[in-house]
């Protein structure tokens, strides 16, 4: 059974919000993968940011995702097949969050990626997709 952790804070909301107003410089692709990645989250209150950030795998330590290896290393076990990610057990989430959607573009060990999905929580995109949208 898969746990959620929920917590509610200020500060938390205050986060996502500032999320959503950072762009990020797009590194140089790497043959492996090149993929933009973008979160829009809805709060019950109808209140919509949106992050992104570039995932590139390898990739440099410190550039772009802040979970670089861990999302690479899922996205590899799913050999580059977003609805094949190994996901989580266990998600700390934020309550208030009632829509997100998740947008991956770029490349997978040379093919192009356009994949879309809308989850219900913040806590359903973490358990179903683990560290790659965990930004």
């Amino acid at each position: 059974m898969k746990k959620i952790t929920t917590a509610l804070a200020g500060a938390a909301l205050a986060a996502l919000t500032l999320a959503g107003t950072a762009t990020a410089a797009a590194p140089s692709p790497t043959e492996a993968g090149h993929i933009w990645l973008t979160v829009t989250r809805t709060t019950t209150d109808g209140v919509s940011t949106t992050g992104n950030v570039w995932l590139d795998c390898p990739g440099q330590a410190g550039v772009g995702h802040p979970h670089r290896e861990s999302a690479c290393t899922d996205l590899d076990y799913a050999d580059g097949d977003f609805d094949r990610l190994p996901g989580r057990d266990e998600a700390n989430c934020w309550a208030g969050i009632t829509r997100v959607v998740a947008t991956a573009h770029g490349t997978s060990e040379g093919r192009p990626v356009h994949w879309e999905r809308t989850y219900e929580s913040e806590c359903d995109l973490i358990l179903a997709t683990g560290k790659v949208f965990d930004f």
